[in-house]
């Protein structure tokens, strides 16, 4: 089995665990392999029985290797989307980080992790991506987003307004602070931070989800991943903030920005009795109390 090791930075903090994650896969027989960058930030701190293979290109193809496990929090495996892209590649998420919704193993259980994950004990659910278009001067740039693409204004002092298409057809024109286009991934993040609802991953739909928008009446939206949304906004004199997943923009408000389903999805692994439903109960700390009886 060969499995592949990605992250974006290192520090102390993680060093025990890190290096008894290695150690059991290697107890496990486990040929690891590291992703080059990665491997830069471990090397002087990080014994390896043997030495790993190292991953020059930081975008994975198909039998690269047959898992990715991803180590740090959330904004980490949004990252690793980036590497894997359509190689089918499933992605684990080992949590370095703070809350972790998508991440599936705590540090302090690695061990016990793979020992489960060996006798695969596991679940891969598949997560919906956005396809992204920029368009300006006819010209237009393609990228893809995990959780969601938000706009937002840039000065302070004056309202972003926007008209959103569906198909084509004109939905409303949103004047607010700006708005939320999210995958179900991403509606457990900023999206659910301004009221939006959350999705379940295999719900088959996205939900555009207003900030701070003036007129009150427009509310989050759930509409089929099926669709078509088109975004242009009404000021092309304007600077706006684009942010695509992690990454954030200051860009000229005169482009159309075009989202629909990706042609591919990511395989999300989590652990047996770890899913979607129980990442809600621990992370959002819903029912606890009622769920252990007390």
């Amino acid at each position: 089995m060969k499995i592949g090791l990605f992250g974006k930075k290192y520090d102390d903090e993680i060093k025990y665990y890190l290096q008894l994650l290695v150690a059991t896969l290697e107890k496990h027989g486990v040929e690891i392999y590291v992703l080059e960058s990665y491997y830069r930030l471990i090397f002087s701190t990080i014994t390896f029985a043997q030495e790993p293979k190292l991953l020059a290109s930081e975008r994975l193809s198909s039998g690269d290797v047959d898992y990715l496990f991803s180590i740090g929090g959330d904004g980490t495996l949004l990252s690793s989307v980036g590497v894997i892209q359509n190689s089918n590649i499933p992605v684990l998420g080992v949590n370095m980080g703070h809350l972790g919704f998508l991440t599936s193993v705590k540090a302090n259980d690695v061990e016990e992790f793979v020992g489960e994950f060996m006798s695969g004990n596991y679940s891969i659910e598949n997560h919906s991506l956005l396809h992204v278009e920029m368009i300006q001067n006819r010209e237009t740039t393609h990228s893809f987003v995990m959780n969601e693409v938000s706009i937002h204004r840039q000065n302070s002092s004056s309202m972003l307004s926007a008209n959103v298409y569906i198909n084509n057809e004109i939905l409303a024109t949103y004047n607010g602070d700006g708005l939320i286009v999210a995958t179900p991934t991403g509606s457990t993040a900023y999206s659910l931070s301004c009221g939006g609802p959350i999705l379940t991953p295999d719900s088959n739909c996205f939900v555009i989800t207003p900030i701070a928008v003036h007129t009150l009446t427009l509310r989050p939206l759930i509409i089929p991943e099926t669709s078509v949304i088109k975004i242009v906004t009404c000021d092309k004199n304007q600077q706006m903030y684009v942010g695509r997943d992690s990454q954030m923009e200051l860009m000229s408000s005169d482009r159309e920005i075009v989202l629909y389903k990706e042609n591919f999805s990511v395989k999300l692994m989590r652990m047996k009795n770890q899913g979607f439903y129980s990442a809600i109960r621990e992370k959002l700390m819903w029912g606890v109390n009622c769920v252990n009886g007390r």
